[in-house]
């Protein structure tokens, strides 16, 4: 299926999981947008890949701009381009433009990848304009929230937000705790799909039965893992267990940086799979924050499939409600702890040591990857939809 645009508040970088897991997925598919319309200022700091630059355009708010950050001020911008009465200003202008990019057509073919506001008010002023068509991939819900045992859309946002749902030709998803709260809260269908690993490496026969365990981390040290970084951090005080982190950070916080752990700095995504297994096992931390339960429970991060696929069993820390908890639990995939109790956590260390249990762990990791998380079932979902 050839589409005339992508429209999001992100690129397709690889700087970032939502990138690659476009690249993962689409392949070549890639080639058949003509154009990549991007809303929101995250497009901008984390730049598109080479080679899409000439088709991109970033359709940023004013309170977006660098000139405007300077003048009044980051935060204050910010907020600025948050308030809903912006968003909407934003989203006519940003239509009016990409309609001008398709002066010469009536009917448009869209995937989009709405993250928030900015691309889900963009597409809707569009459609005053010109009739489109639509497949909508849902990565993100930063809109979203959960507040006094229930969740919440903005005001003036869930409306829209369910029309673009159900107007769409079809519904992506990240996944399956997603689609379950797509389809009672808005009566709509979709299908999962979500980053994809490579190809499978195979795991180790036997694991260590003593000594010093090695347990590698590979990604971001913000909000959606700082916390249950921190909680494993405060677990390794009396054990034998290490923690390595791979991040590109300047520096680990204090909090995170305790005995035991030891900060390596960036390092090269083609070198991440030889790093990894260099360890007796690989972290997955997922925030018990409730403020960012909306991550938690619903997204299953490009990193989860890296590490099922990467032949060390996967040591997954996060809520009970973390839908990669429950998926992991499903396919008996990893060892999961759903707990930041410093001794359930070293519970989860203990298991590590448990050869038996660890080979069937990494037998099912392989697996799931071949069956599902890897890029060849990844991409067939993709390709029964669009080019069905």
């Amino acid at each position: 299926m050839k589409f005339d645009f992508y429209l999001s508040e992100m690129s397709v970088s690889d700087k970032h999981g939502g990138g690659l897991t476009l690249q993962r997925i689409l392949g070549a598919d890639l080639n058949d947008i003509d154009h990549f319309v991007h809303v929101n200022r995250f497009a901008m700091d984390l730049h598109v890949k080479d080679g899409l630059s000439g088709q991109s355009h970033d359709l940023l708010s004013i309170w977006e701009s660098d000139w405007v950050r300077r003048l009044i001020g980051r935060s204050r911008a910010s907020r600025m381009s948050k308030r809903l009465g912006m968003i909407k200003l934003h989203a006519n202008s940003a239509a009016k433009k990409m309609a001008a990019i398709f002066k010469d057509k009536q009917e448009l073919t869209g995937l989009v990848c709405p993250q928030g506001a900015n691309a889900i008010f963009t597409l809707e002023a569009l459609k005053k304009i010109k009739q489109v068509k639509y497949i909508t991939w849902v990565m993100d819900d930063h809109l979203v929230r959960y507040e006094n045992d229930a969740w919440h859309y903005p005001g003036g946002t869930e409306t829209v937000f369910a029309k673009h749902l159900r107007e769409a030709e079809h519904v992506f998803v990240i996944s399956p705790a997603m689609q379950a709260f797509y389809k009672e809260r808005f009566g709509v269908e979709s299908t999962v799909l979500f980053g994809s690993s490579g190809t499978v490496e195979q795991g180790a026969s036997s694991k260590k039965m003593s000594g010093p365990l090695k347990i590698g981390y590979f990604g971001a040290v913000a909000a959606w893992q700082r916390d249950a970084l921190k909680a494993v951090a405060l677990a390794l005080n009396g054990t034998d267990t290490q923690l390595f982190i791979y991040s590109g950070v300047e520096r680990l916080p204090d909090d995170i940086l305790l005995d035991g752990v030891h900060f390596k700095g960036s390092v090269a995504p083609d070198k991440v799979l030889a790093e990894m297994k260099n360890y007796d096992a690989v972290l997955l931390p997922i925030s018990f924050q409730q403020k960012i339960r909306n991550m938690s429970q619903f997204n299953i991060a490009t990193k989860m499939s890296e590490y099922l696929a990467c032949g060390v069993p996967v040591l997954a820390v996060g809520p009970p409600y973390s839908t990669m908890i429950h998926y992991l639990n499903g396919h008996q995939a990893a060892i999961t702890v759903a707990s930041d109790k410093e001794n359930d956590i070293r519970d989860g260390f203990k298991l590590l040591r448990n050869a038996q249990y660890v080979a069937e762990l990494l037998k099912n990791a392989q697996k799931l990857v071949a069956d599902e998380v890897g890029s060849g079932p990844m991409r067939r979902v993709w390709a029964s939809v669009v080019n069905g």
